[in-house]
């Protein structure tokens, strides 16, 4: 009897224990619904920040929502801010001047509106060329030569060929020499004479050919060595540079000049070059009696000049 007692209390505790363990299954049962329950009602209701644990076991779920579709374009541009400024709203702006009816003044009188100008060119006129006084050739005063050397007969010879059909005139500017001028020289070139008439037909007709080419042409280019200031009684030597213009053919030369300043309206002086014959294709007739005519020629000038 005891043996069955035994029995019957193990069955009890086992009994008991089976509902104990049942009791509690059910226990964690509801607790668990619970809390799935607490968890789908805050998720839905987005209260929590804090992303929950199956949300971050479970990426595939995110991967697979659906996209949200973008807005499509429209053809209305959008407009694009521009950087404008916008106006100073205390700027103030300032009015525009109003014209105004003051009087312009009255002209000066022409006496005094040209006197500036007239003392400018005075003061000018001592450094422009051509302001002195000017000079001018006096033809039957006055000698252009040429001397050239031969030999005639078989004896030496100097041959001068003379003339005073020449012209020209000399501007001096005695406080400023610098500015001194010569003007265009000439020379009749069929005037040439000598002491053989023979001679002088031949320079005439073949030498220089004056029935085709007339005159003999001096154009000075430019005054070298004058002193800074010219006197009455002065003697004054420089050079001059220019063209020599012989039968239409043009060679540069240079003439050393000696003047004297004789009085305030009369200049005497002479002129002196050296040119060669080949330069202006001067060619000499051949005759049996004339021999050796030099290469190279004497140009002289004596002149006369009186003020105008």
């Amino acid at each position: 009897m005891e043996q069955h007692f035994s029995t019957a209390k193990s069955r009890i505790t086992a009994s008991k224990l089976s509902l104990t363990v049942s009791d509690s299954s059910v226990r964690q049962l509801k607790l668990i619904t619970i809390v799935l329950l607490a968890a789908l009602l805050l998720a839905a209701c987005g209260g929590s920040d804090t992303p929950s644990a199956d949300s971050e076991e479970a990426p595939a779920a995110a991967d697979t929502a659906t996209p949200v579709t973008e807005p499509e374009p429209t053809d209305t541009p959008v407009p694009v801010p521009t950087d404008t400024p916008e106006p100073d709203p205390t700027a103030t702006p300032e009015p525009e001047p109003e014209p105004t009816d003051t009087p312009q003044p009255e002209p000066e009188p022409a006496a005094a509106a040209t006197a500036a100008p007239q003392e400018e060119a005075e003061a000018e006129s001592a450094e422009m060329p051509g302001m002195g006084k000017t000079f001018v050739i006096v033809a039957e005063e006055s000698e252009a030569r040429f001397i050239i050397d031969e030999e005639l007969l078989g004896q030496p010879k100097t041959v001068i060929g003379t003339t005073n059909a020449l012209s020209g005139e000399l501007t001096v500017d005695t406080e400023n020499p610098a500015a001194s001028v010569i003007g265009t020289i000439q020379i009749e070139a069929g005037t040439f004479v000598t002491d053989n008439d023979r001679r002088n037909g031949a320079i005439r007709r073949f030498i220089l050919q004056s029935s085709q080419y007339q005159f003999i042409t001096f154009n000075a280019t430019e005054l070298m060595g004058l002193p800074e200031t010219i006197a009455v009684g002065d003697d004054v030597e420089f050079e001059v540079t220019g063209d020599l213009i012989v039968r239409d053919m043009s060679h540069p030369v240079l003439f050393i000049v000696t003047l004297q300043v004789v009085s305030e309206g009369e200049l005497r002086g002479t002129a002196a070059t050296i040119v060669v014959r080949d330069a202006f294709e001067l060619t000499i007739p051949q005759v049996p009696s004339v021999a050796n005519v030099g290469e190279e020629f004497i140009i002289e000038f004596d002149f006369v000049a009186r003020a105008q």
